[in-house]
């Protein structure tokens, strides 16, 4: 089951090394809200967000109802060249996926 929204991921070299920044569309809820009738927001956030370079698995993050809606993040991995291939997917505790891709410029 894939979220709706459109996860935002840009890979660029800056001093020899990969500049990653991600910004993920997703409302992160922590099952302590409310909505407006006063009933708790079940709770929905992303667990799992993993990142390959050229297919190499180089990155996991594991995350929990404490990060932000929307979260954004920025990783550098050592080395790379230009037209480098970074995809990104995530799964959330509901089963929803999300996923993106780029190259290095």
């Amino acid at each position: 089951m894939a979220v709706k929204g459109k996860d935002r991921i840009r890979a660029k070299l800056h001093d020899g090394d990969t500049l990653i920044r991600i910004l993920l569309a997703h409302p992160m809820h922590t099952g302590r809200g409310e909505n407006t009738e006063g009933e708790l927001i079940p709770a929905k956030f992303i667990q799992d967000i993993r990142l390959w370079r050229n297919e190499i698995e180089v990155l996991t993050v594991k995350c929990g109802t404490a990060t932000s809606r929307n979260p954004f993040f920025a990783f550098q991995l050592q080395g790379g060249v230009v037209g480098d291939k970074i995809k990104l997917r995530w799964v959330d505790n509901t089963g929803g996926k999300g996923a993106a891709e780029t190259t290095v410029q």
